[in-house]
């Protein structure tokens, strides 16, 4: 399922991207995972900016205050499988082995264009 995130207000305080990292983080609590993730992926879809990516890593650091773990931030092709506007973030552990995934959209007409 992909949560849509609208754009509440113009700076990067309040930005989806923002607020995507900081559900993911706050899902992983929820679920008593954030204690042994150690890497999180993050993959946006072409139509994203470099705002967005800023953001996320910005909302990811807010919802890891005492051990952010290692964020791989990367860029979808046009032919991903990520809806335009999409935000794609996975949680590791230790071992590599997938302890979330979640979908998001972070961007508005503005970001597709």
């Amino acid at each position: 399922m992909t949560e849509t995130l609208s754009d509440p207000a113009p700076s990067d305080a309040g930005s989806p991207a923002r607020l995507a990292g900081q559900r993911f983080a706050q899902a992983l609590a929820w679920t008593d995972l954030i204690a042994v993730t150690a890497r999180v992926e993050a993959t946006l879809h072409a139509a994203g900016s470099l705002e967005d990516l800023f953001a996320l890593e910005a909302g990811l650091g807010a919802g890891f205050p005492e051990r952010p773990p290692v964020c791989e931030l990367m860029w979808a092709g046009e032919a991903a499988d990520i809806e335009p506007c999409g935000l794609r973030l996975a949680a590791f552990d230790d071992a590599g082995r997938v302890l979330l995934r979640k979908s998001y959209l972070v961007g508005g007409a503005d970001h597709a264009g």
